[in-house]
């Protein structure tokens, strides 16, 4: 062939020209589904939909999350070196999967990515948070608003327990004007202990939204420490 337009697959290296071939789309597809019911920060609840042993303790400020996927493999794969790496090929495998959620919530006005610190935003060259909210606009018809500043620069959070992690992020947030009384959708890729949400959440709450739920690509299901 003399114009050949296709790639290696990004997860087992066959030639595909969408990125992923299509076995491994179908994988990425099925593989690591959450279901309802969930807990309101996104791990499975009781039966019943009630809340996890830890939201029980401590309520977190958002309402609701919305997500459908674990974080493992091959996903996992996908989003660090989409997010780690700066593979913009690994954002068009995930594209599929973003047009076939359905808008979670109805009642949601605008979509607020949970921002990084410009710092780490400059050393990636994109915000992915960013860009999967403005992927998810398009589908859902809702503006995307950066109504959310990290105006104090953290260390990662990949790797810490609960107690550190909200030491990490302790005013790291601040709520950028336009938040007053608006039903926001806070996205971002990756849930782990939900600590990034609560401090956003409550950032967003205390600059005047009317709630805020969450929507994550995808959530880690390891026991917090």
């Amino acid at each position: 062939m003399l114009f050949d337009l296709a790639e290696p697959c990004l997860l087992c290296g066959r030639r595909s020209p969408q990125g992923l071939c299509r076995l491994c789309a179908g994988e990425l597809r099925d593989g690591g589904a959450l279901y309802d019911p969930l807990c309101r920060c996104g791990l499975p609840g009781t039966e019943q939909g009630g809340l996890c042993g830890r939201c029980l303790r401590r309520p977190p400020p958002f309402t609701s999350t919305y997500c459908h996927w674990v974080y493992q493999f091959p996903l996992d794969r996908l989003i660090n070196a989409y997010k780690h790496r700066g593979c913009l090929p690994a954002e068009r495998a995930l594209e599929p999967l973003l047009r076939e959620q359905p808008l979670p919530w109805p009642d949601a006005e605008v979509l607020c990515p949970l921002p990084a610190h410009w710092r780490r935003r400059l050393a990636r060259g994109f915000d992915q948070a960013e860009r999967l909210a403005l992927i998810l606009a398009r589908h859902w018809q809702r503006p995307v608003a950066p109504l959310l500043l990290r105006h104090r620069p953290t260390g990662h959070q990949q790797g810490l327990g609960r107690a550190e992690r909200v030491r990490n992020l302790r005013h790291a947030f601040l709520a950028r004007p336009g938040a007053q009384y608006r039903r926001i959708l806070l996205i971002d890729d990756v849930m782990t202990t939900g600590t990034s949400a609560r401090a956003a959440s409550r950032a967003l709450l205390e600059g005047g939204a009317k709630e805020v739920r969450v929507w994550a690509l995808a959530r880690t299901l390891q026991q917090e420490r």
